[in-house]
């Protein structure tokens, strides 16, 4: 833990990581605060799948033109109008009286939320030296998952009390993020202008990150088969809501795993870490679909979980080591853009599967994808380490 301490010596690195953390955790509790919205308004998984769905194509449809506003123009204004438009997108989902409502509020809310993270991810860089920067990058993976444990349990904890309750939570920490960032003193003058503007076509331009998005709509259709998939196993035992414990043991299995892989020198190119823990998790979550008691499932979903963050410090390596020059955020968005596209057809397809199978298929489908992201990656490992190796000696 000595370099995380170090690390936090640094004030800039301290205002970063509040700024990052609050966005994270809006980001956390979105997505099961929509799941438990469409299903409290209709009673329907189906519908609550269309509604989580909407929020991630919105997402999807908008991240690259995002990313590359913030890459042109710096984090202050196009943050802070894409902050009003999110609130603007909770008050429609808050006030919703029919499904159509909630899934053109729930887009407009995928369409214009912040890149936080993204740009927190660009920031770093300017915040710590160089030899802090995974360490920094591996903090930034923990405190996601950290988010991951405590998100789905605001958003239970507030859907015991009322739906409307978590998104009102989440998009006021998406708005609290958002200004933090615009506050950051880095983020005042960055600006991209310094750097040739290749526009989104450059960004596909690399092999490696045509790559790189396909694994993460893989990942997306993972997860979002588990943001249906694990309240649907609850439902089963109970209440919909109980599905945030089960969320609580994935985000600790990776807050762990992301503590230790931090803090040791890696041997291995992070190609490799990628596809090990791609590896991983589809074979955890294939077990997860046999297993039904409670106990079982709490140790499959910790183990499972302790991929995520090995496989986000690994993400934003290759990212640093293979994104065009002035596409830091871009890039990053490009990323989130393939992973919400993957979950809005996992939460759309596993509402379908929930509602008429159960529970199971949709964690089949979990692992299935991963199982397919690996293999692409696989298929593809020699090339993206070679890139990287060419890269890094530029």
């Amino acid at each position: 833990m000595r370099a995380y301490a170090e690390l936090m010596r640094h004030g800039s690195a301290r205002r970063l990581m509040l700024a990052s953390t609050t966005g994270k955790l809006g980001f956390a509790v979105f997505p099961l605060a929509t799941v438990l919205l469409g299903h409290g308004s209709s009673g329907s998984f189906l519908d609550a799948g269309i509604v989580a769905g909407a929020w991630s194509v919105g997402g999807t449809v908008t991240a690259p033109f995002r990313g590359r506003l913030v890459d042109r123009h710096g984090q202050r204004w196009p943050m802070g109008a894409m902050a009003v438009l999110t609130a603007l997108a909770v008050a429609g989902l808050v006030t919703a009286t029919a499904t159509t409502q909630l899934v053109l509020s729930g887009a407009l809310a995928g369409a214009s939320a912040p890149p936080i993270v993204a740009s927190t991810r660009s920031l770093w860089a300017r915040a710590v030296p160089h030899d802090l920067l995974r360490g920094a990058y591996a903090l930034e993976a923990v405190l996601t998952e950290v988010t991951k444990i405590c998100g789905p349990l605001v958003a239970a904890a507030a859907a015991l009390r009322s739906p409307r309750l978590g998104v009102i939570v989440a998009g006021a920490l998406l708005v609290a993020g958002s200004c933090l960032v615009m506050s950051h003193p880095p983020a005042l003058s960055a600006r991209a202008a310094s750097a040739p503007d290749t526009g989104s076509r450059g960004v596909l331009g690399s092999p490696a990150l045509r790559l790189l998005l396909l694994t993460n709509v893989c990942a997306g259709i993972c997860l979002g088969a588990l943001t249906v998939g694990l309240p649907a196993r609850a439902a089963e035992s109970g209440s919909a809501a109980g599905a945030g414990w089960m969320f609580a043991c994935l985000g600790l299995g990776s807050a762990l795993a992301g503590a230790r892989f931090g803090t040791r020198d890696r041997a291995a190119p992070p190609a490799t870490g990628y596809l090990t823990a791609l590896t991983w998790l589809a074979l955890l979550l294939a077990l997860l679909a046999a297993i039904s008691a409670p106990p079982l499932m709490a140790i499959l979903l910790t183990l499972a979980g302790a991929a995520f963050a090995p496989m986000t410090v690994c993400l934003f390596e290759l990212l640093d080591a293979h994104a065009p020059r002035g596409t830091a955020v871009a890039s990053m968005m490009w990323m989130v853009a393939g992973e919400e596209l993957g979950i809005a057809a996992g939460t759309m397809a596993t509402g379908a599967l929930a509602q008429q199978a159960g529970a199971w298929p949709t964690l089949v489908l979990a692992a299935a994808a991963c199982g397919l992201g690996a293999t692409i990656t696989a298929l593809r490992i020699t090339e993206l380490a070679r890139e990287e190796r060419s890269t890094s000696d530029e």
